[in-house]
């Protein structure tokens, strides 16, 4: 049954419950309680049914007679047909929430969702057994986690950000009372868009309203990406040459003599300044090797060829490993007596990696030093380390002597460089966190609570009925005429902008006009210098990023490529900013706020240029009108607001690209340093500060932001598309026949001035379908130009036209 009646009324055919038939006695009739069957004129016409309107009573014709249905039947039937349309929500709340209100309600509804969401969170967060810490362990879990919870962060932000920009749309749609008393001041405002010039207009609750929406976007926008971030753990450790003696030995030979170092060396082993090199050789050094010993031993070590050994150290980030063996036959190494590292040992050079040399670009260039320690490199190991990954069998570490007539004398002469068969490398428990501030996440949960109560408040409390669609305005200006804009069938948003608002016939001129005409000139300069802008001062920055690479640092696209998408990479980590939390954080989330008010303007022009394609269309086909609130006749309502879904969901995906390429492209950087035992290293205040000197703290870490130049490139290049892409779309023509009305609330009531003589009333003319164009010529031969639900002609090009003519 019910498939029976949706069906008849998506097709427009008469139906009526199928009651038994019998001859009628009826010839006329009418309701008996004066219902107004009108809304049943276009289900009854087409199968029979005549309806006279001048007296709303309904006849038979004799090919019907036999149909025979009751007047309080008939009226029950009315009644089914209007409950049947209702919408659950207005079958809970009343006729009330419909419309725009429907949509506040709804983003109001999905905003308390997220803030029990976010609420939650915050709670366990704050009730972690370690303050801040959600889980410390395996980094490649933590990275999962941490992708899968900013997806989920930028779901619910999306969401909210999106109910709010909804409800700001709604709230700076004109009603017409402030569409009335703007036409009277000779001023006109935006319909249908986006619109910041009309903020002044509205009344004062919704000014107010409209402000708290804006103002509590943009803290969402700065931290609530932050609230939950990963930090990464890097480990110091030391590489070992050995020979294969070494692991044959039952004990750990000779390793705690003491280590020969250079002396006056233009760089000393460590790099680090003698005392880093003191607290390592006097005690850790032959610990760390007896450990080492003991551990192949027991097979704790895991055995790597040169080529993996390579890509597993060759990083500035070592997070699941720490000190590795460098071993080769005992033909490749001096005997025990000539040891010049330590004599009498089987352990033939040491090289130290130092974490903490992330926290400056250059240095991490040179981390891993002594993976090129056995090669003449010209720079940084990390710009000569695919030529050995290239030929790994030419491997060699230890120190290499470019002339024997060095400050490093004797020690020089004799050091050797030695080949590395096979690495032992020890195995390391990574602490890798997924982290939670409670500090950023209290702001986004109360912000989230302001904006849930702002939707409610909008949907509940705000009475007004604004004209949010062009055909809520078309709609308004039909059923009541605006008396200013009559006799200006013609006027058009060019004449608005021109203050040519004079009344009277005006000869029709067939302009072929442009998507981008629709736009004044200064907004579209406006938005293009913008958007021009940005992308300059974000090419600027790129080029200044690329300028700040280290010394001798390749630039070429295929070395930026390598550096990672969005990857940490300390050579590119901003040094020079504050390393506290929340600068580093407003750093990273700035462009986003800045991408978003670009977005805007550009959603706005772009929303503009498909709002008039739709006002031209009517010139063209009679439809009927789009409204934003619940459609009556024929009436419709298909789009989210003003924007085509086949435009409206490519920008919103346009947008949700942009935001994660931002977001790619610089980001919150966070290591912790753990020393050579995987404790947390000791920070100094001081870099070269003895032990003991009271400069040191536990726990040191580095926090700043970082970049990734190929992400920035990409931004650029899809920026570029779409600031071309949009000059593009504004030199689309749009179809001839119709004045070119835009956005503009006075051009467009121009246009809706009905001919009495064939539309009785604006109420119906609204809700029927209806078609802009000569509707009626007079006897002076001036025609009136408007929408009617009659027949019309197009205009002539120089025939005058204008009036109502009724």
């Amino acid at each position: 049954m019910l498939g029976r009646v949706q069906s008849a009324i998506d097709s427009g055919r008469n139906w009526l419950p199928p009651f038994r038939k019998r001859r009628s006695v009826y010839q006329q009739w009418a309701p008996s309680n004066g219902t107004d069957l009108r809304v049943l004129t276009a289900a009854t016409t087409d199968s029979g049914f005549t309806i006279d309107k001048s007296n709303a009573t309904i006849s038979k014709s004799e090919v019907d007679i036999e149909r025979e249905s009751r007047p309080n039947l008939l009226d029950a039937t009315a009644q089914y047909l209007e409950n049947l349309t209702k919408t659950r929500v207005q079958k809970i709340f009343g006729d009330r929430f419909t419309g725009w209100r429907f949509g506040a309600l709804h983003f109001g509804f999905w905003t308390i969702i997220v803030f029990g969401i976010n609420f939650i969170t915050t709670i366990w967060g704050l009730m972690a057994r370690r303050s801040g810490v959600l889980l410390d362990g395996d980094c490649d879990r933590v990275e999962f986690l941490n992708t899968a919870v900013h997806v989920l962060i930028n779901v619910l932000s999306t969401i909210v950000l999106s109910g709010s920009n909804y409800c700001m749309q709604c709230l700076s749609a004109p009603t017409r009372a402030e569409v009335d008393r703007a036409h009277a001041s000779g001023k006109w405002l935006d319909v249908g868009i986006p619109s910041i010039r009309n903020v002044r207009h509205l009344s004062w609750k919704r000014i107010i309203l409209w402000f708290v929406l804006a103002l509590s976007s943009l803290p969402l926008h700065l931290f609530y990406n932050s609230a939950v971030f990963a930090s990464l753990s890097s480990n110091d450790y030391f590489s070992f040459n050995v020979s294969e003696s070494f692991l044959e030995d039952d004990t750990c030979r000779n390793c705690s003599a003491p280590v020969n170092q250079p002396v006056n060396a233009p760089f000393s082993i460590e790099r680090m300044g003698t005392s880093y090199w003191q607290i390592y050789n006097t005690a850790n050094v032959p610990r760390i090797l007896d450990d080492m010993h003991k551990k192949y031993k027991r097979g704790l070590l895991v055995k790597l060829q040169p080529q993996e050994c390579l890509n597993k150290y060759a990083t500035s980030i070592v997070s699941n490993r720490r000190h590795v063996l460098l071993v080769a036959s005992d033909d490749n190494f001096p005997t025990l007596e000539d040891n010049v590292f330590i004599n009498g040992s089987h352990v033939y050079w040491a090289g130290p990696y130092y974490a903490t040399d992330s926290k400056n670009p250059r240095d991490a260039s040179n981390g891993y030093n002594w993976i090129c320690s056995g090669m003449q490199y010209n720079s940084f190991c990390a710009n000569d380390v695919d030529k050995l990954k290239a030929n790994v069998s030419a491997w060699r570490t230890g120190h290499y002597c470019p002339t024997p007539t060095t400050p490093l004398g004797a020690f020089c002469a004799e050091a050797r460089t030695f080949p590395v068969q096979y690495c032992l490398s020890e195995p390391a428990q990574p602490h890798c966190r997924l982290q939670f501030d409670t500090t950023i996440a209290v702001i986004v949960t109360v912000l989230n609570a302001v904006k849930a109560a702002l939707m409610f408040y909008i949907a509940c409390c705000v009475g007004d009925d604004p004209l949010i669609t062009m055909g809520d305005a078309v709609a308004s200006f039909l059923e009541r005429a605006d008396t200013t804009t009559k006799d200006m069938c013609l006027l058009s948003i060019r004449d608005v902008r021109k203050k040519v608002l004079e009344s009277g016939p005006r000869p029709w001129v067939n302009v072929r006009s442009r998507w981008k005409d629709v736009a004044s000139k200064k907004r579209r300069l406006t938005t293009l210098t913008l958007l021009l802008f940005t992308l300059a001062t974000v090419g600027f920055l790129l080029g200044f990023g690329i300028y700040s690479l280290p010394d001798d640092t390749p630039r070429s696209l295929a070395f930026l490529a390598s550096l990672g998408f969005g990857t940490v990479d300390p050579r590119t980590a901003i040094s020079w900013i504050r390393k506290d939390l929340l600068s580093n954080v407003m750093l990273a989330n700035t462009p986003q706020v800045i991408l978003s008010m670009l977005y805007f303007s550009y959603n706005a022009l772009f929303t503009s240029f498909l709002l008039s394609h739709e006002w031209i269309s009517y010139a063209h086909k009679k439809k009927g009108l789009r409204v934003s609130a619940d459609p009556v006749g024929a009436q419709r309502t298909d789009y989210f607001l003003q924007l085509p879904y086949r435009f409206g969901v490519p920008l919103m995906a346009l947008s949700g690209l942009l935001h994660w390429l931002v977001s790619q492209s610089i980001f919150l950087v966070s290591i912790d340093f753990y020393d050579v035992f995987g404790s947390p290293t000791i920070s100094y205040e001081n870099e070269i500060g003895p032990v003991g000197s009271g400069l040191e703290t536990q726990g040191d870490s580095m926090k700043t932001c970082g970049y990734s130049p190929i992400a920035i490139i990409t931004v650029v290049i899809v920026g570029s598309f779409m600031v071309m892409g949009i000059v593009a779309f504004g030199y689309v023509p749009y179809k001839q026949g119709m004045t070119l009305a835009g956005n503009c609330s006075m051009a467009i009531s121009a246009a809706c001035h009905l001919d009495r003589r064939v539309d009785k009333s604006g109420v119906e003319a609204a809700q029927e379908k209806v078609q802009w164009g000569v509707v009626s010529v007079g006897e002076d031969g001036v025609g009136h130009c408007g929408f009617t639900t009659g027949s019309v002609t197009a205009p002539v090009d120089g025939e005058l036209y204008a009036g109502t003519n009724g």
